[in-house]
């Protein structure tokens, strides 16, 4: 992607923090539970999240003890954070900071723990990763995860979909699995032809939902590519899905997560 393409996309989350929170998924719980189980003692060391947006993972964690530095570079994702932290009593256990992976001075490392939920495609390519190395130190243990979804192919006619997207100028892509790159996948790749951190473990979790198609719609107007479209653009594009997609929207899901630690220190 483009540098001025990949920019106008990330900006995009500078507002909607209200709608993230309510349409976006979470991530599984077993996931945070096999995080602290790898982690270890770890987590007692330091734990830094890269963006954590309005709290998918920051919340999880705080509520099974951890204490926790986050950064994120939109103040209305912060607003957001902020309220459900206070809202169950965790703020005392989050320092949050404005900012960008880009912001972090390397002297604060290391650090036990760094995760990125849905954050670490966002960071700069030509340095993430000997940064990342830098930050976990002799020991340190990085988790970056990722949710991903599609319609469910025994509920909803594919082809319908596709035809209602090909008759579209938008460049919109449909949810239809295969045709949207995952996050992660390109990842683990580039993890494992960088000599400054380990071969990446994966695990992934399935889970699947069910949502009315007003709140699908809705879900996928947070998504950076539809979110940067023109309104009448996703309007128009919504009108054809509507009748196509019925009145329930399932998908599939999964969650991508991958571990890796700086090569040769740990």
């Amino acid at each position: 992607m483009a540098d001025d393409a990949m920019i106008r996309r990330a900006k995009s989350f500078e507002s909607g923090a209200g709608a993230y929170e309510r349409f976006r998924p979470e991530y599984p719980e077993a996931l945070f539970d096999d995080l602290l189980a790898s982690a270890g003692p770890l987590i007692g060391r330091g734990v830094l999240e890269v963006g954590a947006g309005t709290g998918r993972a920051t919340l999880p964690l705080a509520r099974r003890g951890v204490r926790l530095e986050v950064i994120e570079p939109s103040q209305d994702m912060l607003r957001v954070l902020r309220d459900r932290l206070t809202a169950e009593h965790l703020l005392d256990a989050v320092t949050i900071r404005r900012g960008t992976f880009e912001d972090i001075d390397v002297a604060e490392a290391p650090f036990g723990v760094v995760v990125a939920g849905q954050s670490f495609h966002w960071t700069d390519p030509r340095t993430r990763w000997s940064k990342l190395a830098t930050l976990l130190g002799e020991d340190g243990i990085a988790f970056l995860f990722w949710n991903a979804w599609h319609l469910d192919p025994t509920h909803h006619d594919l082809d319908a979909v596709r035809r209602v997207y090909s008759e579209d100028d938008s460049g919109l892509v449909p949810d239809i699995e295969g045709a949207n790159p995952v996050h992660g996948s390109s990842d683990e790749e580039q993890i494992a032809a960088d000599p400054a951190l380990t071969t990446a473990v994966a695990a992934t979790y399935r889970w699947d939902r069910a949502l009315p198609v007003h709140d699908y719609l809705s879900l996928l107007s947070t998504t950076s590519s539809y979110a940067v479209a023109g309104p009448d653009d996703r309007r128009r594009l919504f009108t054809a899905l509507r009748p196509v997609l019925g009145a329930t929207v399932r998908l599939r899901g999964s969650t991508l997560s991958l571990s890796t630690r700086a090569a040769g220190r740990g």
